[in-house]
């Protein structure tokens, strides 16, 4: 398993980790009942060292998981057929949350979607997506999707999770160039930090302690933005929406009361094409 977990990557596994540790709780946020087949004594003490550095980080996860959920929910509900998962890695959503006439789209390196396959096999569940292996920051993968039955013209929705600060400021932006030239009719979700956390100038030792966590692990975090309205305009997308997750969980949860100054480095925000 050592192997497989370093070639797929690290933080998949510590992040399906805490799916399965959440659906097992009294009271959920979500339910995922496929990701403990990824899962192992390895991956446990791994996302356990993560948890202990920042507690905070396996709290953040589970509220977006429980957004990033809904709002897929929600674009099915409001008539959306196409979704695209980009860099998906261990994602089962296509599993939990597809539903008849829904088209999903998972698009990551061809040895993170072989391993996925073959445990989805192995376990009995059949892909409810169709896998699109390709580097997305290097390859046409917009060519890929189309051999596999993606329409362009179509309203799609994207669904960015976990990927965009492990990326250089560059690939970002060449990413959502190519997606708004391309695409007719889009919304692109993300999660992304700050770029004072990841300048390491939050004033915070434990935000520099997690920033050296996640480097130890093989996943050091590159990109961060302060502003996303100014990557939008700078790649000719418009800003759809931009929240702190602090403000979605309490909105959700107000009883928890959480103090939006202390988690103001973690947000979610999607940018639309200006045709939509």
């Amino acid at each position: 398993m050592s192997s497989i977990y370093e070639k797929v990557g690290r933080t998949a596994f510590v992040i399906a980790q805490w799916r399965s540790e959440e659906t097992e709780a009294a009271d959920p946020l979500f339910s995922d009942h496929v990701a403990n087949i990824f899962l192992n004594a390895e991956t446990a003490v791994a996302s356990q060292r993560i948890a202990e550095a920042s507690p905070s980080t396996r709290f953040l996860v589970r509220y977006r998981t429980r957004y990033f959920d809904n709002e897929i929910l929600r674009q099915i509900e409001r008539g959306v057929t196409q979704f695209i998962l980009l860099g998906s890695g261990l994602d089962t959503r296509p599993l939990r949350l597809g539903a008849p006439g829904v088209m999903f789209f998972e698009v990551e390196q061809a040895h993170v979607l072989d391993y996925k396959r073959e445990q989805l096999e192995k376990f009995g569940y059949y892909p409810a997506s169709s896998f699109i292996g390709a580097d997305y920051t290097s390859v046409d993968h917009i060519s890929a999707l189309e051999e596999h039955g993606f329409d362009r013209r179509r309203e799609t929705f994207i669904l960015w999770e976990g990927n965009v600060f492990y990326l250089k400021h560059e690939n970002v932006c060449s990413v959502l160039r190519d997606l708004g030239s391309r695409l007719e009719r889009f919304e692109i979700m993300f999660d992304y930090l700050s770029k004072k956390l990841i300048e390491r100038s939050t004033g915070f030792r434990k935000s520099e302690d997690l920033l050296d966590g996640f480097s130890s692990i093989g996943a050091p975090w590159n990109t961060g933005f302060d502003d996303i309205s100014e990557l939008a305009e700078l790649v000719g997308l418009d800003v759809a929406n931009d929240l702190l997750i602090a403000d979605y969980i309490n909105r959700t949860n107000p009883e928890l009361k959480v103090d939006r100054s202390l988690f103001d480095d973690y947000s979610i925000g999607s940018f639309r094409s200006r045709n939509s």
